[in-house]
């Protein structure tokens, strides 16, 4: 007998992309499922949501805000399924993924965790650049489940997991980045992860810096709340499998290694180096090299030019390479502007956060989640 499928959907307010969701997983041809739609405070369209799917779907709402994840616990109790699907209300799921649930199922049968592949609908240019940071997330997970068969974090937009695994991690925490922490408490109990390239949803990416930036924000500040948590666990396990865990720390922040050499690398050893490569190259060469014309500030800005143009080089290849191996969309020109912008960026607002938290800010923004 088929395993019968519990899907949960919260939604705040309202969402563009819920119609088309329900849709689709209504129309999927495997027939033991329920479908679950809790809104938080909602509006008149998600009402007419109701109305319209009302005797396919189970709707829950309440007039304030519960969080997120004290209504994905609450409703995994008045669930029946054997394995439980959690997707945002802000997904689609992608044509290509034909039997979506039937595959989720044949996939689940040797894990306790299946993540299914996320793209983003390139809408605008911040969602364009966002979308190789999803490339980065991706390929994170899919080297984490080849390497070890188990993940330390994942995108909670679209995850199944068996009942029996979610019960026995007590489910959902009330944290900011609830995801995260469910699947590094999963990593630390040993529970098994599949990464799966073919079952794919498109999630929605904010469209402008603004909401990009109230996004990472919050994210930043989960993330560096969940490494204060864990940090004692994440040093034994970056001694465990230093292999994997570092190398996707620099697919995750692409210009941590850039960051990190101008930071420490001391200045003086690599500016004489160069001008003394510059005094023998004038004596060599008929063109003129006047040593005296570079200055030490000119030599370090010449330095980190090359450093940059040889990371980005380095990078663009790579993810080129993992860009095609996934099946995403590269633009060359789209990942230097990533880099040099969006990256640093992000890494900027994941050391603020870190700051913040270690000096015991008290007021944290954590959004409807919790």
């Amino acid at each position: 007998m088929s395993p019968t499928f519990s899907i949960f959907i919260p939604v705040y307010r309202e969402s563009d992309l819920l119609r088309s969701l329900l849709e689709r997983l209504i129309a999927d041809p495997y027939k033991e499922k329920e479908i679950f739609v809790v809104i938080d405070e909602p509006t008149i369209r998600s009402l007419r949501l109701v109305r319209d799917f009302a005797s396919s779907v189970y709707f829950i709402w309440n007039g304030k805000r519960k969080g997120k994840a004290n209504v994905l616990n609450d409703l995994v109790t008045k669930s029946r399924g054997e394995i439980l699907l959690f997707l945002d209300s802000d997904v689609l799921i992608d044509e290509s993924s034909k039997s979506f649930l039937q595959k989720i199922a044949k996939e689940i049968a040797d894990a306790d965790i299946v993540e299914m592949k996320k793209r983003v609908l390139r809408d605008s240019f911040v969602a364009r650049l966002a979308s190789y940071d999803y490339l980065g997330f991706n390929f994170t997970s899919w080297f984490f489940s080849r390497k070890l068969g188990k993940c330390l974090g994942m995108n909670g937009a679209a995850f199944a997991i068996r009942r029996e695994a979610f019960e026995r991690l007590g489910g959902f925490r009330r944290v900011i980045v609830e995801d995260l922490d469910i699947a590094t408490r999963a990593f630390i109990k040993g529970l098994r992860y599949k990464f799966v390239e073919d079952i794919s949803v498109s999630t929605k990416a904010p469209s402008s810096w603004r909401e990009w930036f109230e996004q990472r924000k919050r994210w930043g500040i989960g993330g560096a709340l969940w490494f204060k948590e864990y940090f004692n666990n994440l040093k034994e396990i970056v001694k465990d499998h230093p292999g994997v865990l570092l190398p996707c720390l620099l697919f995750i922040f692409p210009s941590l290694p850039f960051f990190l050499f101008t930071l420490f690398m001391p200045d003086d050893l690599h500016i004489k180096a160069l001008y003394l490569s510059i005094i023998v190259l004038s004596t060599q060469t008929s063109l003129l090299l006047p040593p005296i014309a570079f200055t030490s500030t000119s030599l370090a800005f010449m330095r980190n030019l090359f450093l940059m143009v040889g990371s980005i080089g380095a990078y663009t290849t790579i993810f080129y390479v993992i860009a095609r191996k996934l099946g995403f969309i590269f633009n060359p020109v789209e990942f230097v502007l990533f880099y040099i912008i969006y990256s640093p960026l992000w890494l900027l607002i994941i050391i603020v956060s870190l700051v913040k938290v270690y000096t015991g800010i008290k007021k944290l923004d954590v959004s409807w989640k919790i």
